[in-house]
Order: C-alpha cells, then structure tokens, then sequence
C-alpha cells in the first residue's frame, strides 16, 4: 500500500540545519501549478460567495434611472476683424460650464419648484446624520446647537447638480444630458427641464442684449433724422446776389451733408430689421427629449457580476498566499525539505481503501489498524536490499536497513515512532515496520503506548503491584512468523507523569528480552512520552500527515528529538498526482 518516495542518507552534521534562504525563497514553475492547483478550490470558494453578495446588492439595493436629453448648440459667434477665429471646441466646453452654472440650475429649481418640495431637498440621509451628529456632539458637551435659517434653493441646486452630467458627444456641437434618479419619470423630467433651462436662459442673455443694442440704435437713428432733415429749413435765398451765392453753396453743403446722413439712417434702420429677424431664431434647440427609462443604470448586473468575480478572485489568491505565508502546510516532500532541510524523507501516496487487507483474527482490543495490511506496502519497502547491513537472503525496507542496530544486535533495540498531531498514520507505520523487521529472523515486539485510547476489559490485562500501566499480550499474523504486541492501558486514573514513567520502565524491563522494539506512542501533541522516554530509544521515526502537519508541529517535535536519533521522516497521504517515486534529494 505505501511506496517509498526516496531515501538518501545524510552526511554527517545536524540534520535538522535548514537549507539556505536563498533556495528556500527560489520559485519555480512546479512551485506556481502547484500552489494553482492547491489554491483553485478556496478561490472558487471566494469566487461564488462574491457573485451571492454581488447578486444580493443588485436584488436589494435600490435601483437608479438614467434619462438622457440631447441638446443641438449654437454655432460659436463670427469673429471680429482682425480676431482670432473662435473654436468650435472650446465653446462647447464653455458652453457645459454654462449648463452646470448657478444660474442655469437656479432657474430649473425656480421653473420645477423643486426648492419647495420639502422631501427632495431635506430627506437626505446625510442631512439627517449630519443632524443628528451635531445635536448629539451639542448635548454632551451641553451646549445649545444654533439652528442656521437653511437656505432651501442652494439645497435644491447642490442636489440637481450633483444628480445631471454634460458631456460633448463626439467632436460635434451636440451635447447630451444625463439626470440620474430612483424615478424615471423623475429623471426624463428634469432633464428636459435643464435643456429648456438652458435654452431659456440663452435667449433672455440674447433678447436682453438685442434691448440694449436696439435702444442705442434708436438714439443713433435720431440723431441722424435729425442732421439728414436740417435742410428743409433753408428754403428762401437772400436778396443780394454775393449773399445769395453763399447760401446756394451752404445749402448745397447742407444738402450733400443730408444725403450721407440719410444713406446712414437708411443703412443703420435695414440693420435694425435683419438683426431683429436673425434674434427671433433660436441659439440653441433640443434635438431628442428625454423619455423615462425603462431599465435601470444602476447597479449594472454584468458590471456586477464580473466585478464579483474579480473580487472573489483576487480575495481568493489573497487569502491562499496569507494562508501558505503563516501556515506552511505540508504537502508533498518536497515542502518537508525545504522547511527542514532534512534529506531522510520517505514519502507514502493516498492508498484506496480496497487495497487494505485483513490478515487475520485479531484480540478485540487492539487496534482495527493491528489487522491490516497491504501488499503494496511490503513491496514498496523491500525493493531495495543494497544498504541490508548483515542481513542475508532476506529483503528488508530501506528504512529497516538506515536503523543502527536492528541487525546483529543482542541487546533490545527500541524504535519509537511518533507524530506531531493524531491520525497522521504513526500505527499503521508502527506495525509495518515490526512485521518488516521480524521477518529478518529477530525477535520483535510492539509496544502499544496509546495508553489514552479507551481501557479494555479488566480480565485481559495483567496488572502488577507497583505498575501504573497494567500489560496484555497478545499476537497478530504476518507473513512468516506471528508479531508479539503489548498493549499497555491504566486500570484506573493516572496522570501523565505517571504514565511516562511506567512506559520507559517497561521498555527497559523488555530490551532484555527482545531484539528490537517499536513503540507506537501518542502524538507528542497529547502527551509528552516520547520526550519522556528520549533515553531509552535509540531511532525515532516521524510519521506526518500530508495537508494537515504544519511546519510548525515539526519545527515543535524536532527540537525534542536528539539530531543523532532521528532516522527518519515519514510523510503519508500524499496525492498520488504530485508522488513521485524516483525523486531524491543529493546534500
């Protein structure tokens, strides 16, 4: 069922020194698909939560309208001689000033009466909050709020302005109005209202300016009725004939002066009239009304839904960086060498269920996990029989061979194997293991010390005076020869010293009866055995959980371990995509 990743023994030195930071921080592009692939499930996550609360804010906010008003402006005024020609742009950008100025707005307050309608210029959320902010702030430092008189149509302007935009469309002399409200039939209102405001307006600054144009012409014009009809006057010539000459030739003076004074008043009424005709045309005109909106501008749902997306999206990658950034979860070997530095890794992918299989009747309190067992595993961990120290036509695991000890020696070799959390696989390695190492002939016993899990029935366990763990015996099959187990289970309330203590004299006690004993502990998260009995073992084995140990439980486990007594890391579950068996790692 398990197959080793790789095994590669490490010099000499501390195998617990890091490797270099700048080969910690380098990334490749395995790293990236791997943190893609890791990362896709929390970002769709983020990706639909984000398209609810989008899809909810359009379902629930209120909706607003847009009506639009297309206005046709005048041509910009001919240029005087010796002037600049005007441009058509620019006085169309002067124009929109115009439009959004005071003075066009206030007269579309005044012709709307909307500085009346007491709802549109006072129900305002800011107003109320800006109210009652300041009547709070007031009474707590107990002074009397001054009510300012409001200035009701300012109000209203500020809210027209803020609700309509101009904007030139195109490079043409055409600019259309935009008014947004919750009410459509509000919106094509006032949009209209601001064209008819401007257009109002432009003629009143046009007519007021023909009045004052056609009253200095009226002055003009009499004055030169005046001068072209003085010589109407001198009729009657003088009796003496020099003094008659000089009237005919005054007269005629007077006359010739008469005559351009009348082509100027004749000249200056003409202009009165075309110019008077040319004002009743207007300057600018409404070429598209405005009609009340029959779908709404905002919020746009397509605009919403992609901005949901791309909000989940980001919050996703966001929230997968914060999460391998403080987390350091482990997932493949890989992960475990670059958070350890360590070269003694042996990775077991995710072994289906169906391949487990029952190797016999077992004692009812031992572990279910006692009684399984795989092929698959066996010959994962009896490929390679070059490192078999002393061990002759036998085939045994890499990490069996790695262990100082286990061959050729009299004396009870302990194996303690461990985890940082629980569920991490530390019994179904435990019993592996045993069962590997008893198949080379020696004597092999293995120590159940999951003194924590529940008791078993009192008959069964053999408890002595002055022990505070009671013992039972019992064996389960293997291949070749049956495995001895002891289970070791308090008859009663002990405390975790208690327990610690009688773990390590039992496996004293057991060295010399044994050749080699693997301990199955508890996680060193629930109880401190494994750092109790540190003196008694002699090789130590870390089983990790791929996905759910972090760098932190094994930077915590590590520090309790003697470098020289580590043999090995064992990381299990691992996907099967990212195993890879002929990977290895060279210090």
């Amino acid at each position: 069922m398990f197959a080793t990743d790789h095994f590669v023994v490490q010099p000499s030195g501390s195998p617990h020194q890091p490797i270099p930071p700048k080969d910690r921080d380098e990334l490749t592009v395995k790293d990236a698909l791997r943190f893609v692939r890791s990362c896709w499930r929390l970002c769709l996550l983020w990706m639909v939560v984000s398209l609810g609360v989008g899809g909810a804010y359009v379902v629930l906010s209120p909706g607003y309208y847009t009506a639009y008003a297309t206005m046709l402006l005048s041509s910009p005024p001919a240029s005087q001689p010796g002037e600049a020609e005007a441009d058509e742009r620019v006085y169309v950008e002067s124009q929109i000033q115009v439009i959004q100025s005071d003075e066009v707005v206030g007269r579309v307050v005044d012709h709307t009466g909307l500085a009346e309608d007491e709802e549109f210029v006072m129900d305002s959320l800011r107003t109320r909050i800006s109210s009652y902010v300041r009547g709070q702030l007031a009474s707590l430092f107990g002074t009397e709020l001054t009510r300012a008189e409001p200035n009701i149509r300012h109000e209203a302007m500020v809210l027209v302005r803020r609700a309509f935009s101009v904007r030139q469309m195109g490079s043409s002399s055409a600019v259309e109005i935009g008014v947004t409200s919750s009410d459509p039939q509000f919106s094509a209102m006032l949009a209209n209202a601001i064209a008819d405001g401007y257009i109002g307006n432009q003629r009143e600054r046009r007519q007021a300016a023909r009045t004052e144009e056609t009253s200095d012409l009226h002055k003009r014009l009499a004055e030169l009725r005046e001068k072209a009809f003085v010589t109407e006057s001198l009729t009657e010539l003088p009796s003496d004939p020099e003094s008659a000459e000089r009237a005919r030739v005054l007269i005629r003076e007077q006359q010739s002066a008469a005559e351009v004074y009348r082509s100027l008043y004749n000249a200056l009424l003409q202009r009165t009239h075309s110019d008077f005709s040319a004002s009743l045309i207007p300057g600018a005109r409404v070429i598209t009304a405005a009609e009340p909106p029959r779908q709404r501008s905002w919020p746009p749902t397509v605009l919403m839904a992609a901005l949901s997306v791309m909000a989940g999206g980001i919050a996703g990658v966001g929230h997968a960086l914060i999460k391998q950034a403080m987390n350091h979860r482990l997932i493949t070997v890989e992960d475990v060498h670059r958070s350890t530095g360590l070269d003694r890794i042996v990775g077991i992918p995710r072994i289906p269920r169906r391949r487990w299989n029952v190797v016999g009747p077992c004692e009812q309190f031992l572990q279910p996990v006692y009684s399984k067992d795989a092929p698959e595993l066996h010959s994962s961990l009896s490929k390679i029989a070059t490192r078999m120290r002393g061990v002759q036509g036998r085939q045994v695991s890499r990490i069996a061979t790695r262990m100082r000890g286990v061959q050729g020696r009299q004396s009870g070799f302990v194996v303690g194997v461990a985890s940082p959390l629980g569920k991490s696989g530390s019994s179904t390695v435990a019993v592996h293991l045993a069962r590997i190492i008893a198949a080379t002939g020696q004597k092999t016993l293995l120590v159940d010390a999951n003194w924590q899990k529940p008791s078993m029935d009192q008959p069964m366990l053999n408890a002595e005076p002055g022990r505070k763990l009671a013992r039972a015996f019992a064996t389960i099959p293997a291949d070749q020869e049956e495995l001895e187990v002891l289970v070791l289970r308090p008859t009663g309330s002990i405390s975790e010293l208690n327990a610690s203590l009688s773990i390590s004299a039992a496996l004293q006690h057991l060295q010399q009866e044994y050749s080699c004993i693997v301990v199955d502990f508890h996680s060193t998260d629930r109880t401190a055995d494994l750092e109790a009995a540190m003196g008694v073992i002699n090789e130590v084995l870390l089983v990790l959980q791929a996905r759910r140990t972090f760098a932190d439980h094994l930077e915590g486990i590590l520090r309790i371990i003697p470098a020289e007594k580590l043999s090995a890391l064992i990381l299990t579950r691992i996907n099967r995509a990212a195993f890879s068996p002929n990977r290895e790692y060279r210090p």
